[in-house]
Formats: structure tokens, C-alpha cells, sequence
């Protein structure tokens, strides 16, 4: 089945350091939800071959 959403423009890299920083505000329960999703979207995104389409349904965004 071919990807419907649209695809980047550019890759989205994310340091390990970034990355480590993004996991631990994704998961902390002293985070607020919306610090915790924009987290996990980045992290999402970060992915090889992410689409937004797909990212926006795994996190149930409208």
C-alpha cells in the first residue's frame, strides 16, 4: 500500500544528546501531556521515511 501523506522535504536529525532529552520529556510524569506529545511527535518525525499523516494517527491528533 503506497504512503498517502505527504512526504518532508528534508530529514528531520535529531542528536543523541536531543534524542535522550526528548525520550526523558516524553516519559517523566512531572512533564505536562502537551511538553510530553510535541516529545514524541519530534521523536516520531526523527524516523527514517516518517510521514506526518502517519505520525498524526499513531498520536491521535486531528
Amino acid at each position: 500500500m503506497a504512503k498517502t501523506g505527504r512526504p518532508k522535504k528534508a530529514e528531520l536529525t535529531v542528536t543523541e544528546a536531543d534524542r535522550r532529552e526528548l525520550v526523558r520529556g516524553a516519559r517523566a510524569a512531572t512533564s505536562t501531556q502537551a511538553y510530553a506529545l510535541r516529545c514524541r511527535i519530534v521523536l516520531a518525525c526523527a524516523e527514517p521515511g516518517a510521514f506526518n499523516k502517519d505520525v498524526a494517527a499513531e498520536e491521535r491528533l486531528p
